[in-house]
């Protein structure tokens, strides 16, 4: 390397994407041509860790070594609600009885930050693969409200893994810069909706030349891509429970694989209004196996995300009574994160600001890591036209 990269690293709940800066572009980390990578990590009895499809296929025979959203917990003390959540819906044990949270996997006990720390490792090794020498260094990002404890326990993740942490942005701001709003001297009020695979989170932005200043965050912690998933499995699993008393929860095997199909499906979704739906050996009846062969329509689809998506109207709703504006006040809602990309969630902000104001792009999956990295310019020879983050980093 002719000069030393910082990564621009966006740890998703169910993606993580980074990216550097070569010259004025962004290049972003390839798994295998692919721009994102699985937040799952794969434990076996014996052998190598795994992490990312691989361990995300793991899913399919052995849930109970597979970890996935630790975002989701990361910071969380054991006693808190979503901890208990995220421990009632794993397929291996989580000792919340001491003062910080174990996974209980076949090989040993792990803290959510060691969990976390192998993705970043993974994505490092992927950077290292495509940039060349060794990468040392990284710009992290946040949600706009994360726990109490989130931006120590990232930070602590990112030493086992090796990166030193120069800053951690917030992933709103990272994903408008991103869309470009940096792009022009401006005086205006943004509205950022940053929709992943874990959490909602909205922003109220005010940005002042080259400088973004944060007016209000409000956020579901709990509201995310994995809800849609797990909101088509309920709706199918109900299905074949009426139809043949079988309940695809009792099987841990069955369940991970119903979830991970269920994640493809909203995916064509969000381009087509039907999509193929497959599943050998599903569930029981009289005894014999069956198969699934369906054709999921997204009416049917987008009524069991009905009430995900009036979660998230509340949360713009307060968004808006905190920061005291009016829709008419916003100059540009930005739309990030990849369930950003779901019709249902975008016909709603467009119901709730006009549709002229909406700022989204099909790179909404990567927008985050594109825009650390953007920001990583902060730490180099030239700062010229940097974008000045007026808040806590």
């Amino acid at each position: 390397m002719t000069r030393e990269v910082v990564l621009g690293i966006d740890f998703g709940t169910s993606y993580t994407s980074a990216g550097a800066l070569v010259g004025d572009r962004v290049e972003l980390v390839q798994d295998n041509g692919d721009s994102v990578l699985p937040s799952v990590v794969y434990v076996p009895d014996r052998g190598a860790i795994e992490v990312g499809r691989r361990a995300a296929i793991r899913q399919l025979t052995d849930p109970s070594g597979v970890v996935r959203s630790v975002k989701r917990v990361l910071g969380l003390p054991p006693s808190s609600e979503l901890m208990r959540r995220y421990a009632a819906g794993a397929a291996f044990k989580v000792d919340t009885s001491g003062e910080r949270t174990l996974f209980k996997l076949r090989s040993g006990e792990y803290a959510p930050e060691q969990i976390a720390a192998w993705v970043l490792v993974r994505i490092r090794e992927l950077a290292e693969q495509r940039f060349g020498g060794m990468i040392r260094k990284a710009v992290l990002t946040m949600s706009a409200a994360p726990p109490a404890g989130y931006r120590d326990a990232v930070i602590r993740a990112a030493r086992i893994a090796h990166l030193e942490v120069l800053e951690i942005i917030s992933e709103p701001i990272a994903g408008a810069i991103a869309l470009g709003v940096h792009g022009q001297v401006a005086e205006r009020r943004l509205v950022v909706c940053d929709f992943g695979g874990g959490t909602f989170d909205v922003s109220a932005v005010v940005q002042s030349g080259l400088r973004f200043s944060p007016v209000a965050t409000f956020g579901d912690p709990y509201l995310g891509g994995d809800d849609f998933d797990a909101a088509i499995a309920e709706g199918i699993a109900g299905t074949i429970h009426r139809s043949s008393g079988y309940d695809l929860h009792r099987d841990t095997v069955r369940w991970s694989e119903l979830l991970f199909r269920c994640e493809n499906a909203k995916r064509q979704l969000s381009t087509s209004t039907e999509a193929p739906f497959v599943m050998r050996e599903a569930y029981v009846q009289a005894g014999q196996t069956r198969d699934l062969n369906l054709m999921l329509d997204r009416r049917w689809v987008e009524a069991r995300w009905q009430e995900l998506i009036d979660r998230a109207g509340i949360v713009i709703a307060e968004l808006m009574r905190r920061s005291g504006w009016r829709p008419n006040d916003v100059d540009q809602v930005v739309m990030i994160g990849g369930t950003s990309l779901i019709p249902m969630f975008r016909r709603l902000v467009a119901g709730l600001f006009t549709p002229a104001k909406l700022l989204a792009s099909v790179q909404a999956d990567v927008a985050v890591a594109i825009g650390a990295t953007l920001l990583t310019a902060r730490f180099g020879a030239d700062r010229r036209d940097v974008p000045v983050l007026d808040m806590a980093s």
